[in-house]
């Protein structure tokens, strides 16, 4: 029996396991955790032998943060050679592990939406800093990992300027929530996936891709040493064609194979993404977005 954490975005998480369970009867998955429970155990369990699943998708920079203060992986073990390589495009943005000890099956992208009676309608990462917007945006909440995204991209894009906007930012609603709210007017714009900006009950909003590109935030995988075959069947298919479709076309994450067509916006944008790089990444974990 199999142990399998899927600490994955809400708009792909229960049909993975509902698909999962179909496929691999022999396989445990762990029951729905809220964002709080996952922070902490990413911050301060990850890693633990007995805490720490057979297979682990995550997306919280913490828990690389710790597999990587583990000595020649920890008990993590070195990723499947005949998994599929990374699609050049991401490749070249600089999305190639650092270690063989984990593995990219996605890169989330994350845009903003903006009520359309806002005048002049905002472009760029740039317009949210500027004062009449800077304390009517929403973005998920600190138990995720927006607000250090958003407060590190912007503090890195706009310097003191993009510091004050990260801290005048609220975030106290989750990504449909926040589609709701901006829709309804009630704040300015708003950071959330793709998924979550195509379409809006009122059709008072609409998605922006900033000029700046989409902030991104990968889906990795951890496979702990020993973990049993039904685990390294589930690593095989979330890196298969049909998952990694279906991580495009319904999730809009950028896919890691090749051979798998990027959704529609990603394709119109010719892959406009900002990355930060591993180490960056790593320490965002511990970022702090009020300073």
């Amino acid at each position: 029996m199999a142990d399998i954490h899927l600490a994955i975005p809400p708009n792909i998480l229960r049909k993975t396991a509902d698909d999962l369970k179909v496929k691999f009867p022999d396989i445990t998955i762990r029951p729905h955790q809220t964002h709080s429970e996952m922070a902490a155990f990413f911050a301060d369990d990850f890693g633990d032998p007995e805490k720490t699943a057979d297979l682990t998708l995550a997306a919280y920079p913490s828990a690389l943060a710790n597999c990587m203060t583990q000595k020649e992986g920890g008990i993590f073990q070195a990723m499947p050679h005949d998994l599929p390589a990374l699609c050049p495009y991401l490749a070249g943005a600089g999305f190639g592990e650092s270690t063989p000890f984990y593995r990219v099956v996605a890169v989330v992208t994350l845009v903003f939406i903006a009520n359309r009676q806002i005048d002049p309608f905002p472009k760029s990462w740039r317009d949210l800093c500027g004062q009449a917007l800077r304390d009517k945006v929403v973005i998920p909440p600190e138990e995720t990992p927006a607000p250090a995204l958003y407060a590190y991209y912007m503090e890195k894009f706009f310097q003191e300027t993009g510091r004050r906007a990260a801290r005048a930012v609220h975030q106290n609603l989750l990504p449909q929530q926040i589609n709701v709210a901006v829709d309804l007017g009630r704040y300015a714009a708003g950071m959330v996936f793709p998924a979550f900006a195509r379409t809006f009950r009122s059709g008072n909003a609409a998605m922006v891709w900033p000029e700046e590109g989409a902030l991104t935030l990968p889906l990795l995988a951890f496979l702990k040493k020993g973990a049993p075959a039904a685990a390294k069947g589930v690593l095989a298919f979330v890196m298969g064609h049909e998952y990694q479709s279906f991580l495009s076309s319904s999730g809009l994450f950028c896919p890691i194979r090749e051979d798998v067509p990027k959704f529609e916006e990603l394709e119109d944008e010719n892959n406009r993404l900002n990355w930060m790089g591993w180490p960056d990444y790593c320490a965002m974990a511990q970022f702090n977005a009020y300073k």
